[in-house]
């Protein structure tokens, strides 16, 4: 009897802990995860057109507006820190493609492809980490 009571008690404490822990987490928002998905397409669309440089101008800087638009949408969304640090570095790695176009005579394929996968690679962690929030 003792080991039951032991062990109901410890699976309550259990369940109490995991339900703390999801209030501490920011809720699940279809819009955010919506966002960041579309953001992860494009990045995997637009790193097969890399080798015309004015296609991929066009679309580095619509991919940068587009992470700049979710990450003003995260960042009032309380208990979202680890979400609104991981937005900033996207817009981070989206800013720095988009300068380079800007400020560069001619940008490689090469270059272009390694910036497209790494926002693609950035965006898919994002979105495991909102897709795992309580819904």
């Amino acid at each position: 009897m003792k080991k039951f009571m032991l062990a109901a008690t410890v699976l309550l404490a259990l369940s109490g802990c995991a339900v703390v822990d999801a209030y501490r987490m920011a809720p699940y928002d279809s819009n955010e995860y919506e966002l960041i998905t579309g953001i992860r397409a494009q990045a995997r669309h637009y790193k097969e057109q890399c080798n015309d440089p004015v296609v991929s101008k066009t679309n580095a800087s619509k991919l940068s507006l587009d992470i700049t638009m979710f990450a003003l949408y995260s960042e009032h969304i309380p208990r979202n820190d680890a979400l609104i640090k991981s937005s900033k570095n996207l817009q981070e790695i989206a800013q720095g493609l988009d300068n380079q176009y800007a400020n560069a005579a001619k940008v490689s394929p090469a270059f272009c492809k390694i910036k497209f996968e790494s926002m693609e690679t950035s965006a898919d962690r994002m979105q495991t980490i909102i897709g795992a929030r309580p819904r």
